[in-house]
């Protein structure tokens, strides 16, 4: 009960602030957000990204770059709370949708998207919690292409309910992880776009034991299996913050390897995967979420219980 009454709490403060963002100067609410972020360092939140970066990255002085994640952490929470507005009304959808256009920029590797999108089985985006990813679905349903996005989805949980109506209001479904797949395969056969957030340790859904930054992690398999049964690559994606802008770039296709058996070839593009993740991280390490537990394998697998 308690717990439910945080959650509400917590959405509640973000429609107000929302709300409030229509009137208030840019600057004003970039500065309260960044006020609360440095706030944040007294948090468990802090502790949780200074032992992840300890491990990941070595022993060193981590404090400039734990500074980092806290301000990117202001600077996505800033952009969501725009991205929300779109669903007050058409008008503000459209001047949004203006934004977005003006915010992301597609680079050259957007052919990759368009190469994968022409062989008609739908085009199955992995990212990860970097940058700002709810901008990536956005920018690429915005460019013409429509979709859904896979994400976890907790009974009685405003805070997902209200990401939910953020998508919805650029036309972006969203589906429960921990649903049957039938919808999601579903999305592919009509040739949409599929994305899942792959990077954090999974709950309740299937996964794996690979090695993660050097040391083993709890990984998310279910893109490999979508991949197989959908008979289409997984196309890894990110959206990271170039100065005030966005860029939204595409990796080569990650292929099922045809030489190994179902299980071998889908941990096998699991784990090549996490190493595309991890070099995209170690290029902008302030730009991911470094305070989940990501590592912390007895915890990962009490929540998947």
């Amino acid at each position: 009960m308690a717990e439910r009454f945080v959650r509400r709490a917590r959405v509640r403060g973000l429609e107000l602030v929302a709300s409030a963002s229509d009137f208030a100067p840019e600057f004003l609410l970039a500065g309260a957000l960044r006020g609360a972020s440095e706030l944040s360092r007294f948090s468990r939140f802090e502790a949780q990204t200074r032992a992840n970066l300890e491990l990941a990255l070595g022993p060193g002085d981590h404090r400039a770059l734990a500074r980092g994640v806290r301000a990117h952490t202001a600077r996505i929470v800033r952009e969501w709370l725009k991205l929300s507005r779109a669903a007050g009304s058409a008008k503000k959808r459209e001047e949004l949708a203006t934004w977005v256009r003006e915010t992301v920029e597609f680079d050259d590797t957007f052919a990759e998207f368009e190469r994968v999108s022409r062989a008609g089985r739908g085009v199955l985006i992995a990212t990860a919690h970097l940058g700002n990813w709810e901008l990536l679905a956005a920018g690429i349903r915005l460019a013409g292409f429509p979709g859904a996005v896979i994400a976890r989805r907790k009974p009685n949980d405003p805070i997902a309910a209200w990401f939910e109506a953020l998508r919805a209001a650029f036309g972006i479904e969203t589906l429960d992880q921990a649903a049957p797949p039938r919808r999601a395969l579903g999305v592919l056969r009509e040739g949409a776009v599929l994305g899942v957030l792959a990077d954090l340790a999974p709950r309740r859904i299937a996964a794996e034991t690979l090695s993660f930054f050097g040391h083993p992690a709890l990984c998310m398999t279910a893109p490999a299996a979508l991949a197989r049964a959908a008979k289409t690559p997984i196309l890894p994606a990110r959206c990271v913050a170039i100065g005030r802008r966005y860029r939204l770039s595409f990796e080569p296709p990650l292929e099922l390897d045809p030489k190994l058996g179902h299980a071998a070839a889908r941990t096998e593009l699991t784990q090549r995967l996490h190493d595309v993740f991890e070099r995209w991280i170690r290029a902008t390490p302030e730009q991911w979420a470094w305070h989940q537990p990501r590592w912390s394998l007895e915890r990962s697998r009490r929540a998947r219980r």
